[in-house]
């Protein structure tokens, strides 16, 4: 059945329909729902909250998600491939943060790769990391940088070293601005990552750094994993690309008022 069957159904096969999709893609937003179905989104929240009460989805700002919507934790090399275009316009624009005379402590992932890719040739700056592609990336494309590689356990498949040493050494460092990515994040339960190692060196990075910046593309949106490190008025700003619903957008910017909310991209059609 095409789009154009999804008009004038009845609730109970409208309702089926949304379960289905939502089982099939993970999550879903009012404002696509309501296009496709040809109701307002007043009758899709409606819809979603008869279904939640009905133990079939669990609403999430501006949308819904599986029960089932846990976060899935990918090795570095196929982390990057997701989302490649946005986690690379982020990287763009959280580059803009820095100057020359930074101390910065960037934390491992996809998208605070590409913010180190994206630096311009600074004269003076500091790069703190635990992520060794991260350094060499840094060592590449910097003129003169100051590269401290904070050591640690290697985890194989994810460039980083992490353990209890990590924390310990970036616990003694300082930085004016630290980069923090996470693997999810939700309303509910914060920003959050697989490991209570990971929680744990993140949020020394933010309690060490004069200001903090939050990078995350939109498909980590209305997820969740096992360990919350942060939430959302931890952070001075946020960036991340315009797959973010028009709803969740405007609540961030509602929860916390003095957050640097940053969308880059084109507009989701």
């Amino acid at each position: 059945m095409g789009l154009e069957d999804d008009k004038n159904l009845f609730a109970e096969e409208r309702r089926k329909r949304i379960v289905d999709t939502v089982s099939k893609e993970s999550r879903v937003l009012v404002s696509d729902l309501s296009e496709r179905f040809g109701v307002s989104q007043a009758t899709l929240r409606n819809d979603l909250r008869n279904l939640e009460a009905a133990n079939l989805l669990k609403r999430t700002h501006g949308g819904a998600v599986s029960l089932e919507v846990v976060a899935r934790e990918k090795p570095a090399d196929a982390a990057i491939t997701v989302n490649r275009t946005a986690k690379e316009l982020i990287g763009a624009e959280a580059a803009k943060f820095v100057s020359d005379g930074d101390v910065i402590f960037c934390d491992s992932g996809s998208t605070t790769l590409e913010m180190v890719r994206a630096l311009p040739a600074l004269e003076d700056i500091t790069i703190l990391t635990n992520d060794y592609k991260i350094a060499l990336s840094a060592e590449n494309r910097l003129k003169s940088p100051r590269i401290v590689l904070l050591g640690g356990t290697v985890r194989n498949g994810f460039h980083y070293a992490l353990d209890s040493s990590t924390i310990d050494g970036a616990s003694m460092l300082s930085a004016t601005i630290a980069f923090v990515a996470a693997t999810a994040f939700s309303f509910d339960r914060g920003f959050s990552v697989h490991t209570m190692d990971l929680a744990n060196f993140k949020r020394v990075l933010i309690d060490r750094s004069e200001k903090r910046v939050l990078l995350l593309d939109s498909s980590k949106m209305g997820c969740y994993t096992t360990a919350t490190f942060a939430q959302l008025d931890d952070f001075d700003a946020m960036v991340c690309d315009r797959g973010m619903s028009r709803e969740d957008e405007q609540t961030i910017r509602e929860t916390v008022p003095s957050l640097r909310l940053e969308l880059v991209g084109q507009d989701k059609l």
